[in-house]
């Protein structure tokens, strides 16, 4: 299971992944443990600040993005200024938007997800061998 991410996201494509010390910081900004903040980010009860922290933690802790097919480093004011202009700016988009980076951030540190190549792989694998999977109910006599 993998606990990180790649987003296309603001002005680019940026990774994503949320460390132990990010955790602890999105705890001391949004007064809750961090299992309270999941709850209430997935139920939909998150503030602006979870929003804000999820995302902010997980740029410093992706700490590489994409932009015009450049490779940035994403340190501390480059996530703040991200977050000032496609987060909490006069032109961002509507809340949800961020909302649903958020809850994907959070939700892969917290439970993981299958990396995207060991699916390739599997399916490139059925193409080669040319097996199939089982039939879900049996053929008729």
């Amino acid at each position: 299971m993998q606990t990180h991410l790649t987003l296309d996201w603001a002005d680019g494509s940026y990774d994503f992944r949320l460390t132990w010390s990010g955790c602890a910081e999105i705890e001391r900004k949004c007064n809750a443990g961090i299992q309270a903040v999941y709850e209430r980010v997935m139920l939909a009860g998150a503030s602006t600040v979870d929003v804000v922290e999820i995302i902010r933690q997980g740029l410093l802790g992706g700490k590489t993005g994409l932009v015009d097919e450049q490779p940035v480093e994403v340190k501390p004011a480059t996530a703040n200024a991200l977050i000032a202009r496609y987060v909490t700016g006069e032109d961002a988009p509507p809340f949800a938007d961020s909302w649903n980076v958020a809850k994907a951030i959070l939700h892969t540190f917290m439970v993981g997800h299958e990396a995207a190549q060991k699916k390739r792989v599997a399916e490139d694998d059925l193409e080669t061998n040319g097996s199939t999977p089982p039939r879900s109910s049996p053929t008729a006599p």
